[in-house]
């Protein structure tokens, strides 16, 4: 059994490895805590490029994919002024309150082809392009920073896991990253690889658009490719009750008690309707790259990279969703960055902030390094939560991992529905308190006609910004093609994003995901 001690603002793991005395452990479940955030004065809006974070999409389809062309998704010239979009002074102007967050960056990530690359539109004025391709299939992998296209196929006499695997030697050959995406949908991801470089555990909005896989439909992608990922199985039947989403969470969490510690990231995966940055990844370039004073596009798509290589990276709802911040303190005073390898298991203080998720929660989840004495993966625990009462709070959690090391890593929670819902909105908030089924989007598109005007849905060139009204999708100006785009309001992304436990929706939308620190033991 583990068990979480909270006394006087600090928690400390108890037992991590199971042996817990049962009176003992039920009787910490009493303990209250003493308030461990404070409100702080400044901009809840903290993590922007002059303070070092830079926010884009990194999973994102222009018409050099073959079904984005046939949905009928936009050009690379249109699908970066979309990117673009919320900076729009017309956006600004109708939406005044979500002034300040532009994307920084974006990946245009086309299925096995680097077609845009040589696009004569592949530039823009300030957004970092990063060079990308969705890597494989069925499994799809997000490489960015490539030079040249990555072919999937595995070569003559080879398995499709050893044409995984040299995807990845060929990524990191032209200086790029290669990071599994939306892991856990399309029937699972079984490939078991190494040296890569992130885990996409946000694809969409959270809970809206693909349902949860199923160990059968695991089982079948396990065996038509005759390979097997050993953290797999066990994030698909942990949390199918919750989506697809919070399985691929689970499966970035088990990879870390397995020691690989790579970035969670988030990509849109945007073929048409919908904008850029629905999750939006923040990414922290390193300190040496920000001493420059080089800011905005001028720092150029290797800070990203590089960013994204250190695991300095958080994800979030949408460009206008919670932020957080994670910094580790150990006994001698040394800090360490969110994302950091920690040296040693001692205890640590995690000073923690916060920004837009008032009336939410802020968790901490971990788990030990290493598998449970029945060879099964660590159920990832809630270590600490404690609700967040201001717009911007910071303060200092006491984390002491187990002995044979562990991990811990942030999830915020915001209101699902921080203000009483219009008469008009209210069906889809019922439609959406259900998790889809596998690929099905029927619930989705429902949800997507009840917000937007029908007349413009065929005829983007329709756009009239004079018709914009609140709780309704806002259209796009700059998408004049066959399908229109259009900014989702805010409270229909927290509905697209609700937190499920045990099956059900909850009160809360998810927030944000930060990444995570590994203390592991000293070497001997």
């Amino acid at each position: 059994m583990r068990s979480l001690l909270v006394v006087g603002g600090m928690a400390v793991w108890l037992a991590a490895c199971g042996g817990q005395d049962e009176a003992a452990a039920d009787a910490t479940n009493d303990t209250v805590a003493s308030p461990v955030l404070y409100a702080v004065a400044g901009d809840a809006n903290f993590a922007v490029a002059a303070k070092g974070w830079y926010r884009g999409d990194l999973h994102y389809h222009t018409t050099h994919s073959g079904d984005a062309q046939e949905q009928g998704g936009d050009d690379v010239a249109t699908a970066l002024a979309i990117a673009d979009a919320y900076r729009d002074p017309l956006f600004v102007k109708a939406n005044p309150d979500l002034a300040g967050n532009g994307l920084d960056f974006i990946a245009i990530t086309d299925h096995r082809t680097d077609a845009a690359l040589s696009d004569p539109a592949f530039h823009h004025d300030h957004l970092i392009l990063l060079p990308g391709e969705e890597f494989g299939g069925p499994g799809h992998a997000g490489v960015w920073g490539l030079k040249q296209h990555i072919p999937h196929d595995p070569a003559p006499g080879k398995t499709g896991n050893d044409g995984y695997a040299a995807g990845i030697v060929t990524a990191h050959q032209q200086g790029a990253l290669f990071s599994l995406n939306h892991p856990t949908q399309d029937g699972g991801w079984a490939w078991d690889l190494q040296g890569f470089d992130g885990i996409e555990v946000w694809n969409g909005p959270w809970s809206a658009f693909f349902g949860p896989t199923s160990p059968e439909t695991l089982q079948e992608t396990i065996t038509s490719h005759a390979a097997e990922n050993p953290y797999i199985r066990e994030a698909v039947a942990e949390a199918q009750d919750e989506g697809a989403n919070a399985q691929a969470l689970r499966f970035w969490q088990h990879h870390l008690s397995g020691g690989i510690h790579v970035a969670p990231v988030g990509g849109g995966d945007r073929h048409m309707l919908v904008p850029a940055g629905l999750p939006t990844t923040y990414v922290h370039p390193s300190e040496q790259a920000l001493s420059t004073g080089v800011v905005g596009k001028a720092l150029g798509p290797q800070a990203i990279l590089d960013g994204i290589k250190a695991r300095r990276t958080f994800v979030s709802r949408s460009p206008f969703g919670a932020q957080v911040e994670l910094e580790a303190e150990a006994a001698d005073g040394k800090r360490y960055a969110m994302g950091s390898d920690l040296p040693g298991t001692g205890a640590y203080q995690l000073h923690v902030k916060v920004g837009r998720a008032k009336g939410g929660l802020l968790r901490l989840y971990g788990a030990p390094l290493g598998r449970n004495p029945d060879q099964t993966w660590p159920d990832p625990q809630v270590l600490f939560e404690e609700a967040v009462t201001a717009d911007l709070m910071q303060g200092q959690v006491t984390w002491t991992p187990p002995a044979q090391g562990g991990w811990v890593h942030a999830v915020v929670l915001e209101p699902r529905i921080p203000v009483p819902l219009p008469d008009e909105v209210t069906p889809i908030s019922v439609t959406l308190n259900k998790l889809p089924t596998g690929k099905a989007l029927g619930a989705m598109i429902q949800v997507l006609l009840a917000v937007v005007d029908p007349t413009v849905v065929f005829d983007g060139a329709a756009c009239d910004p004079t018709t914009w009204k609140p709780w309704k999708g806002q259209c796009m100006p700059v998408d004049k093609t066959t399908w229109a785009t259009y900014y989702m309001p805010d409270g229909i992304v927290r509905l697209m994003s609700t937190w499920f436990e045990d099956g059900k929706a909850t009160s809360w939308s998810t927030g944000a995901i930060s990444a995570a620190f590994i203390a592991r033991p000293p070497l001997r």
